[in-house]
């Protein structure tokens, strides 16, 4: 009989081993849960500049189906019917304005400009009215158009701030061969 007490009284842990054993359970939770925590906003912050990219993107898109759209013709084969654009004029930074003969000869005014922290294609001249392209999640802060013959670049930047307080800037070049550019 005085084996099996002996035997009893050893079995199970102490109040000391069960505290410590709690202490390090929680410091190991605590760092898995800092870690978790981090890896989201890492992850939010990449999300953010994912959308900044993509924003860029489209805009860059919408211009582009823009002016290509200005050089078509009413038969896409034949590239001698196509109704040139007309006066381009970048000399305003930030801005192209441009004209085009419709099929039925009726001439369209376009403008496409930085105004603030978007841009807008107008039907008149540059800074005035129109349609805003991009959205109000990220601010477009530079808009240029370099022309070189048929080729037409557009260069967009575009910031935009992170949770964290840092800003992120991104820029996205892209040329269009329009058959209405000709080749000066």
């Amino acid at each position: 009989m005085h084996r099996s007490r002996h035997h009893s009284a050893s079995a199970g842990f102490t109040l000391v081993e069960l505290m410590v054993a709690m202490v390090l359970g929680l410091i190991v939770i605590g760092a898995v849960l800092a870690l978790v925590l981090s890896m989201i906003r890492a992850n939010n912050e990449t999300i953010q500049a994912t959308r900044l990219t993509q924003e860029l993107r489209a805009t860059a898109a919408v211009i582009t189906s823009e002016l290509q759209r200005a050089g078509s013709s009413a038969n896409p084969f034949n590239l001698t019917q196509t109704a040139a654009l007309g006066a381009i004029d970048t000399a305003t930074a930030g801005c192209i304005v441009y004209n085009y003969s419709n099929t039925a000869g009726t001439t369209i005014n376009r403008a496409i400009s930085l105004r603030g922290d978007a841009v807008f294609l107008g039907t008149t001249a540059c800074g005035s009215g129109g349609t805003q392209l991009s959205s109000d999640d990220v601010s477009i802060t530079g808009l240029q158009f370099t022309r070189s013959g048929r080729a037409l670049t557009v260069n967009l930047t575009g910031a935009t701030t992170l949770a964290s307080g840092t800003t992120v800037s991104r820029s996205y070049a892209q040329t269009i061969y329009a058959p209405g550019l000709s080749g000066t």
